[in-house]
């Protein structure tokens, strides 16, 4: 069985404060690529606009997140929520053909 895979994120530019998001228990099931794909496209549609997200699997998961401060240097995104919401069908054919 794969590792579960989650999103660490920023709450706000601003601040320090900082969130995990995961897919759902049914993705957990599916190969690693497919779970990665899946949690970036979460990521870009949760995490707040302008926010850098980090995916990481839970073998990488800080042991004392609560007095964590998770170092964002090496991120892999920005979040990008906006009234758009692309659906996981458009989103895949659009990685594919990039």
């Amino acid at each position: 069985m794969n590792e579960q895979t989650v999103f660490i994120h920023e709450t706000s530019a601003s601040l320090s404060d900082t969130a995990v998001g995961a897919v759902s228990q049914k993705w957990q099931s599916k190969p690693i690529e497919v779970q990665k794909c899946r949690v970036e496209w979460a990521a870009k549609k949760a995490v707040p606009d302008g926010c850098r997200y980090q995916i990481i699997s839970e073998s990488q998961f800080p042991p004392d997140f609560d007095n964590y401060n998770w170092d964002y240097s090496n991120y892999d995104g920005i979040g990008q929520s906006n009234p758009f919401t692309q659906s996981w069908d458009e989103y895949v054919t659009q990685s594919l053909s990039l």
